[in-house]
């Protein structure tokens, strides 16, 4: 049986103001972007401060509990996460869409991948340190949908973490709902080599 690991508090997620820019095709110096297009970009920053809801879930598995999938070859244990940033921003992003304002939905929707993918990082330095304190080599984190790991892996991950805790839902499709969520697994060996994380 899967048993759940809770989470430490979330730190606040930093936006980086040149990643947005850098979407919008601003590669070059800071000097050369719109005064006006900064503004938006620090407005919808401010914006997705305050729509940001950053959950996640965790689970615990042993060898015997998981598939024989290359993705969990060799491992002891794994990890096996989901987080969100809940469905607020997702939804002003699309109302500033369909009232026309393409460019503010765009860079709060852009602000919104940039903040799950902030969430997963902390939940993935989190799960790393869970694994050495079990005395095991935490592995890079994967997800399904990644080549090697088709995107019907979400069900065995949806099957094992209570997703729907943290308000996150799985279509048939196999994609998750809220759209601005991500699950991975992290795989936990007893010998150093099998692990290609960097910095343990």
């Amino acid at each position: 049986m899967p048993r759940l690991i809770e989470c430490p508090p979330l730190l606040s997620l930093a936006f980086e103001e040149r990643r947005v820019l850098l979407r919008l095709g601003y590669r070059k110096r800071a000097a050369d972007v719109n005064p006006a297009v900064r503004d938006l970009v620090r407005e919808e920053t401010s914006r997705a401060r305050g729509l940001v809801r950053s959950r996640v879930v965790a689970a615990l598995l042993e060898r015997a509990e998981l598939p024989d999938l290359p993705v969990f070859r060799d491992t002891e244990k794994a990890a096996l996460c989901v987080c969100t940033i809940g469905p607020g921003l997702e939804e002003a992003a699309s109302q500033l869409m369909a009232a026309g304002d393409l460019l503010r939905g765009l860079i709060l929707d852009w602000l919104g991948s940039e903040a799950v993918a902030g969430v997963s990082r902390q939940a993935d330095a989190w799960l790393a340190r869970e694994g050495l304190a079990l005395g095991l080599w935490p592995g890079k984190m994967f997800a399904p949908g990644s080549k090697g790991w088709d995107v019907s892996g979400q069900l065995f991950v949806f099957a094992s973490v209570p997703a729907a805790t943290i308000g996150v839902g799985l279509s048939e499709s196999c994609m998750m709902t809220p759209r601005k969520s991500f699950s991975f697994r992290v795989n936990y060996y007893k010998d150093k080599t099998l692990t290609t994380r960097k910095g343990l």
